[in-house]
């Protein structure tokens, strides 16, 4: 007669079940404690290498439990670099030999297109009373540059998952009278001096343009920030506090200035309005493939671990 495991189980000495209960929870666990795995590469412009430079991505994951993955962004993430000139063959090479340098990530995240956008009408960007058919041009061009990207990345790792992460809303408000006034006045002009609606509107409809064009929910992916820096910082010279303004916020309102750069940027924001966006990351993309059920989440359930906990344990997600 065959005696069910349950019953084998309970009739083992509580020292031997607990030697093994370790044994399996030490094995579920082993891939968090065994070091850092690169699995994630930034590539793109300022917000790539500020995200990068802040360890943003890294940090958000620490602090959702998952120690073990980081992100590489060293070569690959360049302020001031267009899509244009990722699609470019130069660029795209820096990809390649990245990944060929790194046989172990897994993730691309794409930042580009903003450089494009704001090089205003002298540049071939957006401006204040653009007409339909140059901003179809515009569109239309964005989303084959980084067409081009996704297509040279996934020839090289057709199983590659490709993140494409554009951008809250700038300030050209605040930022035109302060310390930054000499760089956001002039770029501010060349867009033809956009309101915040303006800007904010013409932002919205290229990421919806781009992303109806680029994004199959199969190998790329994207996360929308639009309105994250309001709901997050509130607009306290307003008397809006943090948590009011829901995403996508005010379209009447820039970001905030507490959440710029030096608090007086009129596009790139601070290490909190970067890590809000990471941590926006996380939980619209990353927190579906790197979860991970840390060692130390299983301890205080000794000694009372059960079976039950243990199939738990093993079946989790762990990278």
């Amino acid at each position: 007669m065959m005696i069910g495991m349950s019953h084998l189980w309970s009739r083992c000495p509580l020292s031997v079940r607990r030697l093994i209960s370790w044994f399996f929870v030490l094995t579920a666990a082993l891939p968090c404690l065994a070091g850092t795995e690169t699995r994630v590469l930034i590539v793109g412009d300022s917000w790539a290498e500020y995200m990068w430079i802040n360890r943003s991505l890294r940090d958000s994951f620490v602090a959702h439990g998952v120690s073990n993955i980081v992100e590489e962004g060293s070569n690959t993430a360049i302020s001031g670099s267009t899509a244009q000139e990722w699609a470019s063959n130069s660029y795209l090479q820096l990809i390649t030999d990245e990944l060929a340098a790194i046989p172990t990530i897994d993730v691309v995240l794409l930042s580009m297109g903003g450089n494009d956008f704001l090089a205003g009408q002298p540049g071939g960007g957006w401006y204040v009373g653009m007409p339909s058919a140059e901003f179809d041009l515009l569109v239309n061009q964005s989303i084959g540059y980084i067409q081009t990207v996704v297509d040279h990345i996934l020839t090289l790792r057709p199983d590659m998952e490709i993140l494409i992460n554009f951008y809250d809303y700038t300030n050209f408000v605040e930022s035109l009278s302060g310390p930054f006034s000499f760089i956001c006045n002039p770029t501010w002009q060349d867009l033809g001096e956009p309101t915040a609606l303006e800007i904010n509107q013409a932002q919205i409809d290229l990421e919806d343009a781009m992303v109806a064009a680029l994004v199959d929910n199969v190998s790329t992916f994207h996360v929308t920030h639009y309105g994250l820096m309001q709901f997050h910082f509130g607009y306290p010279s307003m008397s809006i506090p943090p948590g009011t303004l829901i995403p996508p916020g005010d379209l009447m309102l820039p970001s905030p200035p507490e959440s710029m750069f030096g608090g007086f940027d009129c596009f790139h924001l601070n290490t909190s309005g970067y890590g809000y966006l990471a941590d926006n990351l996380w939980l619209g993309f990353f927190a579906a493939r790197f979860a991970c059920v840390a060692l130390s989440d299983q301890i205080p359930l000794w000694p009372s671990l059960d079976i039950t906990d243990l199939v738990q344990a093993i079946n989790d997600p762990c990278p």
